[in-house]
């Protein structure tokens, strides 16, 4: 069982550096912006995120001002109690990013205790999901800074699941700059838990193709590239994720 975990994740690797340079923009531009919210009104601390910048995170300043110079085809600008944007920089020199309030406060569901769930033990996991009868559970692979499963599905073109892992390294808490970049289309939400934001994020890719990403710093579970009726199945599973509740003592 653990082979098909570890095809999964070799799957998506495989796919992800195959795709990488290609996405990225011939030359780097210089963008220039300012993040407000439906009144107008500057919004800082914004993230400005995708902008394959080694690691360097961008925000908006008081003013709701950012400027960088990026490769990227796409950003994703996130500010928590707001809904995120994604925004195409090919042909922008300048942009305008409304944002969105959220509305009420998005809290993540807590599993409850008489479900029957499937996770990772260990590691720091706390998604667990409600087991759903086309979807199965490989056993847990273990690596030096991660734990990892893969549930999954069989269809007529193989194999297809999602990677679930948790580990100190495993995540940084947003889906992959290729989903992202490749997308036609994109939708977020993104859940307050604690001093972390939960993302929630999912698109279609230009082959029809779908993908989906929840996560959080350390943790996530996804899929890439499966059609419309698989991603139904598997939407289901990842659905039914709450997290786990914590022990008295």
């Amino acid at each position: 069982m653990w082979r098909i975990v570890a095809g999964i994740l070799w799957a998506v690797a495989f796919l992800q550096a195959q795709t990488f340079q290609d996405l990225l923009l011939p030359q780097a531009r210089h963008i220039a912006g300012i993040v407000v919210d439906s009144e107008g009104r500057p919004i800082a601390d914004a993230h400005i995120d995708h902008s394959n910048d080694r690691g360097r995170t961008h925000q908006s300043d008081t003013s709701g001002g950012f400027e960088l110079d990026t490769r990227a085809p796409m950003l994703v600008v996130r500010k928590q109690g707001y809904r995120s944007e994604m925004v195409h920089t090919q042909d922008a020199k300048d942009m305008r990013v409304t944002l969105q309030q959220a509305g009420e406060k998005r809290i993540f569901p807590t599993c409850s205790k008489d479900g029957s769930y499937v996770g990772i033990d260990g590691s720091g996991a706390l998604f667990q999901f409600l087991r759903v009868p086309d979807v199965k559970a490989t056993p847990r692979g273990r690596d030096v800074d991660y734990s990892a499963r893969g549930y999954y599905i069989k269809t007529k073109s193989g194999t297809k699941g999602i990677r679930h892992g948790s580990g100190p390294m495993w995540d940084f808490g947003m889906p992959s700059d290729q989903d992202v970049w490749r997308s036609v289309s994109y939708e977020e939400i993104a859940y307050d838990f604690g001093n972390l934001t939960i993302i929630d994020a999912r698109g279609q890719l230009p082959n029809r193709l779908q993908w989906r990403y929840l996560g959080m710093f350390g943790e996530s579970a996804s899929y890439s590239g499966v059609d419309e009726t698989t991603a139904k199945v598997l939407d289901k599973f990842l659905d039914g994720a709450c997290i786990k509740p914590v022990a008295s003592k």
